[in-house]
């Protein structure tokens, strides 16, 4: 009864306090000389009588209208209204119990007479000025906690978004550049203004359009084009250091974390160092503050690897954390980054990292065939340590106003040292032992790779088009040798094959690629592109195999049927022209042809060597409308050399995979459809895309699984193969006050209609998935902040001969967190995470529930120092599981992982910014 009365009272307090904000004030704004001009996108603020502290504020839409809605009433309020060009305007407001909807009709401006003589009271300062061509936001009518960087104030904004990667968006267009005090900050890398400068610095954020993206072309639609950012700041920096250390340690098996990262600034010079270390599945850093703070962006990413935990590599360069096993991760790095007297941008850096990761894999699969089921089930156990080291440097050179050169060169040194054991069954339906595998294996590799690129940028005069030439050298070695101690066994009928081998594979490649774009004003309306790429191809393939000597211990009987060098030498080109016709301002029809070539020279060491001479010729085309946009590209690419090297693959005795030189390339059509559109007045965001491609002579894997189950692949040619993929997806934000809401749905689809070759029967598989999501996200004064997400997965597979069964399943993933910082000065937070799948493959437990948490205590000036408490998967699942769909095989594979940890970390966040460095201000009073 305690209980329901105060549920009632909460109730009745809740409707109290919701009654009382239920007036509202309406207008039109217009010039008072003419008043058919309406005011668009002024600011409307919001103050209660007598009092400074901004309530609320709106802008008026495109016709001049606004509405200010959840007002108290029986509340005097002060409007403040400004425009562009026009004097302030003040009115005093009452709004009552009887009459809480007040409509003020049309409010007339005057235009300003001098703005020399115009007084600003601080007081007032509206929170968002809309001028011709840029939105200024005032920072101290956005309220931030005391230890906010710059990306905690722009997500206060109206309009603005940020991606989990950092990346910023303002009424739906894309952020290009942050500057400061109209300046670059650290090379133009923008999160490195928005990670790291303190929120209390900003004065105000300008948001206005990227006038360079413009100029390189003058056809971009106003929804397309980027936007720049520039933080006033209330008092230039002009040296400084910022950064953070942390360390700490946990339970069962010595669990510890520990690293620092640091930059170092001072005009236009800027050092980069960082370091770290643990064995709890984590990158010493987020991958933002590696590009930021690391300098990685400021050089340049040339490849990137993300996996589902959040751990990373960046030119082949691993910076730890690992979705499944048990890894150790350390690195340590350094970036120098410095504008010259000649405004030449340099910039040198060095990487190292090393990882040491213990992975247990079980996998149990099912293949459907007319014969009966085929089962095979695996367990794997890898120890897997890599090396790496990556030098790199980039030159940005101003020849003059339109001319820009950019040398960037690079080397990776990638070294692997991996222990395998593979225990392999394989059953028929009935369960009967067809075969089992015991295969043990050491690979030793090392790889290095060499990059030169330097590319030119020239602006045609008067802006009359551009000229754009890339050119790329590379050289690769990649030397492995592969040791594999296995024996199978068959059993029907009997038999029993020992293999002790030793592959030694060296894979060299060099090449030269030129890439030249030429863009060309012909009309205002007409335009020409002119675009080639052109490779020269060196590549090697030696592939040597050794049978172990038993009088020796030595790997030195050759084995010729399982050795070859494959050299592939030769040219390829792709070519493009198209005319770009703008028909109308939101219509733009861009026809086009695409003319390629492949030239290639295949020699082998024991096999006749063959010519790949061959053209593909096809038009292309795109087409935009407003927010709309359709694109058709088909492109030409020949097989893998691997692929043509005529030489099994028999590192796995059960599964053998040989070679065929005589695969042609693929030929593709590929179709794109996107629909973007941001609703500046709603805050709604959405966006409709989809694409097709059509492959004919696509490579797939022929295979034949004798009555032992042995399996046998072939790469083969076929044609018809199809791959559709669509989604929808919208989003709502709503920033009201101290309270912001986000909502989101949408869904994706995936269908591939590809070819099947079992036994010499052939049939279509149509693979679908189709998964809906909902996601919603509430911060309440940033004391209360909680998001969650579903996602709902129906997968399938059909297939056309009945020799194959079709496949269903079922995929539910909900994932939520919850932070709450309450009392001052603690931070609990939890994530919770459950996925469930229907299939059952092996009668595996289909419910995964992680559930983490922690809380952290913070304290020292503006919060930079933080003791953090945590424990990681609480109920200890301690595995991972992935079901997915191949051919005519259901996989189910489970990883383990680190379980059920605590850890307790101390972070010291350092924030120097315009006092001295060095001196009588030392590193620990920062």
């Amino acid at each position: 009864m305690k209980k329901l009365l105060l549920s009632l009272s909460f109730l009745l307090l809740t409707s109290a306090l919701f009654a009382q904000k239920n007036g509202s004030i309406t207008g039109i704004l217009a010039d008072s000389a003419n008043h058919k001009t309406t005011l668009n996108y002024a600011t409307v603020s919001v103050y209660k009588a007598g009092d400074s502290v901004l309530t609320t504020y709106k802008l008026s839409d495109d016709k001049g209208v606004f509405k200010i809605n959840g007002l108290q009433t029986g509340i005097k309020y002060r409007l403040v209204i400004t425009a562009w060009q026009y004097a302030i305007y003040r009115k005093e407001v009452q709004l009552t119990a009887e009459n809480p909807l007040v409509n003020l009709g049309s409010l007339y401006l005057s235009t300003k007479a001098n703005d020399l003589n115009e007084v600003n009271i601080v007081a007032e300062r509206p929170p968002v000025i809309v001028r011709k061509d840029t939105i200024e936001f005032n920072a101290e009518s956005f309220k931030t906690l005391p230890s906010a960087v710059v990306e905690d104030l722009l997500k206060k904004l109206p309009g603005v978004a940020i991606a989990s990667d950092g990346s910023i968006q303002v009424n739906g267009k894309t952020v290009s550049k942050i500057l400061v005090d109209g300046k670059e900050f650290f090379g133009g890398d923008q999160q490195i203004a928005t990670k790291n400068l303190p929120a209390n610095i900003i004065d105000k954020i300008q948001v206005m359009d990227d006038k360079e993206a413009k100029r390189a072309d003058p056809d971009l639609l106003a929804v397309n084009t980027p936007q720049v950012i520039n933080l006033k700041l209330k008092k230039a920096i002009k040296q400084g250091a910022f950064g953070k250390l942390y360390g700490g340690g946990g339970l069962p098996n010595g669990r510890f974390e520990a690293g620092g990262i640091m930059n170092f600034f001072r005009d236009t010079t800027q050092v980069s160092i960082l370091g770290y270390g643990n064995n709890v599945n984590k990158p010493g850093f987020s991958i933002s503050d590696i590009m930021r703070i690391g300098g990685m962006q400021r050089t340049g990413v040339n490849s990137m690897m993300v996996n589902s935990d959040g751990g990373y590599a960046l030119n082949g360069l691993s910076f730890g954390g690992a979705a499944s096993g048990i890894q150790k991760s350390a690195g340590a790095g350094a970036n120098f980054n410095t504008l010259t007297k000649k405004g030449a941008k340099l910039n040198l850096k060095y990487f190292f990292g090393l990882s040491n990761q213990e992975n247990i894999t079980l996998t149990d699969s099912r293949q459907s065939l007319g014969t009966g089921d085929l089962l095979s089930s695996t367990n794997q156990n890898q120890l897997n340590k890599t090396y790496s080291h990556n030098i790199s440097g980039r030159g940005d050179f101003k020849i003059d106003s339109l001319t820009q050169l950019i040398i960037t060169p690079s080397v990776t040194i990638n070294s692997t040292r991996n222990n395998g054991l593979l225990l392999t069954q394989t059953r028929d339906i009935n369960n009967v032992q067809l075969n089992n595998g015991y295969n043990e294996s050491r690979t030793v590799g090392d790889n290095t790779d060499y990059q030169l690129s330097a590319n030119l940028w020239k602006d045609l005069r008067k802006s009359k088009g551009s000229l754009n030439m890339t050119l790329n050298l590379t050289k690769k070695n990649n030397l492995i040798d592969y040791y594999n101690n296995s024996i199978s066994n068959f059993y029907n009928p009997n038999s029993s094959l020992v293999l002790d081998q030793l592959r030694d594979n060296n894979i060299r490649n060099q090449g030269v690629n030129l890439n030249v774009n030429f863009n060309k004003t012909i009309t205002k309306k007409l335009s020409l592109t002119i675009a080639t790429n052109a490779n020269y191809l060196d590549n090697e393939n030696a592939l040597a195999t050794f049978y172990k000597d038993p009088s020796n211990q030595a790997y030195d009987i050759a084995v010729p049927t399982l050795s070859q060098t494959v050299n592939q030498e030769g040219y390829k080109t792709n070519n493009r022209a198209s005319l770009r016709w703008k028909a109308t301002k939101n219509l733009t029809i861009q026809p086009g042809i695409v003319f390629n070539t492949i030239n290639l020279e295949n020699s082998f060491t024991s096999y006749p060597s063959f010519r790949q001479n061959f053209t593909f010729f096809a038009p292309s085309a795109n087409i935009r409308f407003k927010d709309f946009s359709i694109d058709y590209t088909p492109s030409f690419r020949e097989p893998d050399v691997s692929y043509i090297q005529p030489v099994a693959n028999n590192t796995n005795p059960l599964y053998v995979q040989n070679g065929n030189p005589n695969l042609v390339p693929t030929k593709t059509h590929q179709v794109y459809l996107n629909l973007y559109k941001y609703d500046v007045q709603h805050s709604l965001n959405y966006n409709a895309y989809g694409n097709a491609s059509f492959d004919n002579d696509a490579v797939i894997m022929a295979r034949t699984i004798s009555a032992s189950g042995l399996q046998t692949a072939t790469p083969i040619n076929v044609d018809g193969i199809i791959r559709l993929n669509a989604g929808l997806n919208f989003s709502k934000d709503i920033k009201k006050d101290k309270r912001q809401f986000t909502l989101g749905t949408g869904f994706y689809t995936n269908f591939t209609r590809n070819l099947v070759q079992v036994n010499a029967i052939t049939s279509y598989a149509k693979i679908l998935s189709i998964t809906p999501r909902v996601n919603g996200k509430i911060n309440l004064n940033d004391v209360f902040e909680l998001s969650t997400s579903y996602n709902f997965g129906i997968n399938s597979s059909r297939y056309d001969d009945t020799y194959f069964t079709n496949i269903n399943y079922f995929t539910h993933m909900s994932e939520s967190e919850l932070i709450v910082r309450l009392p001052k000065k603690l931070v609990w937070e939890t994530t919770y995470r459950i996925n469930y799948n229907t299939q059952t493959v092996a009668g595996f437990n289909n419910k995964i529930q992680i559930w983490n948490a922690a809380l952290t205590y913070l304290f020292m000036k503006n919060d930079r120092a933080q003791l953090k408490f945590s424990v990681n998967d609480i109920l200890n699942t301690n595995t991972r599981r992935y079901v997915s769909i191949t051919e005519n095989s259901i996989r189910d594979s489970r990883y383990n992982n680190l379980g059920r940890y605590a850890l307790l970390t101390f972070t010291y966040n350092i924030q120097n910014f315009g006092g001295k460095v060095g001196g009588k201000d030392t590193f620990f009073r920062f």
